[in-house]
């Protein structure tokens, strides 16, 4: 009896482990669409900005891309920016890399937006007021989670086989 109650703490130990985890991506990638979002009043000068698309890239889950209409005074034209996030030598999370309509900005550049624009929370609100985000939840939802974390993934293998076991075991007591 008393190895199963080590067992469920042991299983319930490793999902609290593998969720904190899962958790912890999620908001990491809900942190890193926001920064690449926000940039886009600071690139794109002049006229309204709809957001229409946010996929994150199946290869490198740091990387987001994002599809916009800019309407002005000379029209409409529609334009991609893609953004790449990895942590720094200060241990916190920076955008490393952007691209916008496929050509990639200077690291110049890059450092004074995200230090300049992206650290000044006034510059942003002035950013949102023409910024016009349609992505549907659904669509946010995915970009931010991407592929499950390979911790999750065993965790919750390990959570499921511990649960067979005792489920097992329980069965077997009862046979006898």
């Amino acid at each position: 009896m008393r190895r199963a109650g080590f067992a469920s703490i042991a299983a319930a130990a490793v999902v609290a482990a593998a969720v904190a985890s899962g958790a912890w991506s999620v908001a990491e990638g809900y942190r890193d669409v926001r920064a690449c979002r926000d940039t886009l009043p600071a690139l794109e000068e002049n006229g309204d900005i709809v957001v229409d698309s946010l996929v994150r890239d199946s290869v490198r889950p740091a990387v987001f891309a994002i599809g916009y209409r800019v309407t002005d005074a000379a029209g409409s034209r529609a334009g991609q920016l893609r953004c790449a996030f990895g942590n720094g030598p200060d241990g916190r999370r920076h955008l490393l890399g952007l691209e916008l309509g496929g050509r990639p900005l200077g690291d110049a550049r890059i450092y004074f937006l995200e230090r300049f624009w992206l650290g000044d929370p006034a510059a942003i609100d002035s950013g949102a007021a023409r910024l016009d985000d349609r992505v549907p939840p659904q669509m946010l939802l995915a970009a931010v989670v991407g592929r499950p974390h390979p911790a999750l993934l065993i965790a919750l293998l390990a959570a499921l086989l511990a649960g067979a076991a005792l489920a097992g075991r329980r069965f077997s007591e009862r046979l006898r």
